[in-house]
């Protein structure tokens, strides 16, 4: 995954992805030593680690992940190039995407940190509810998103990571970026990679519309609610212009 604001995470290597896919569960299995044995699982809420997930569900949470980031960017008025999913599950990231624009950093964070929520959200609603594959799919399936966010601060842009995450999921549970939403990851996963005109064309379709002017985060105060970017960003003119008259009195 990839954007204009600079990063200056490097990649994982596999052994290095593997040794904190191992420490994201090590308290989990220390207290559970029977699953190392390989325990038969016979319900999706038993499911305790994205590695145990069925072909058909891995693949359709991958597609809604990388599709969580391309609807979220779109909000923005960031232009999302292309989206793929991975050649196969064994690769570091279960797919890309690939994102452009003059948005700030906290509108990137946000695009970045939702999706693994959308992801778990997905996961939960069709019935793999055990809390360690939440925690799997946040702290190692996300891993990458995550390292995007710290290249940022390491970059000196300043974020807030809880507020980008709560405003994602505000704006994913709206009901016509649901369906977006939906809409694209059943696309990417028929698919395996679309291009921006396809991307665009299904957003569009849901009627999931674009700020004119992006709403810009201010360092210490709230990220405006993002649900009607086009009003916050009619109501930062707005204030303004009552400022501008003020100083004119």
């Amino acid at each position: 995954m990839t954007s204009e604001v600079s990063v200056n995470a490097q990649p994982l290597t596999a052994a290095q992805a593997d040794a904190l896919h191992i420490e994201t569960h090590t308290p989990y299995l220390a207290a559970h030593p029977e699953l190392l044995d390989g325990l038969a699982i016979a319900e999706p809420s038993q499911v305790w680690c994205t590695a145990k997930l069925p072909d058909d569900v891995w693949w359709r949470s991958a597609a809604v992940h990388e599709a969580a980031h391309a609807v979220l960017a779109w909000v923005f008025g960031l232009e999302v190039k292309r989206l793929t999913l991975a050649g196969d599950r064994t690769a570091l990231e279960g797919g890309g995407c690939w994102v452009t624009g003059r948005g700030d950093a906290q509108h990137y964070t946000l695009g970045w940190l939702g999706a693994g929520y959308a992801q778990a959200d997905w996961l939960t609603d069709h019935g793999y509810t055990h809390p360690e594959l939440r925690r799997c799919v946040l702290e190692h399936g996300a891993l990458g998103d995550h390292r995007i966010v710290d290249g940022y601060v390491a970059s000196g842009f300043v974020i807030d990571r809880t507020q980008a995450i709560a405003d994602a999921q505000r704006v994913l549970a709206e009901p016509h970026t649901a369906a977006a939403l939906n809409d694209l990851a059943v696309l990417l996963l028929a698919e395996g990679q679309l291009e921006a005109h396809r991307i665009n064309e299904t957003l569009l379709a849901r009627c999931v519309e674009r700020p004119v002017t992006l709403a810009v985060w201010v360092p210490g105060q709230r990220l405006p609610l993002i649900a009607m970017p086009q009003q916050c960003c009619a109501e930062v003119a707005e204030a303004r212009r009552g400022s501008a008259a003020s100083r004119q009195s």
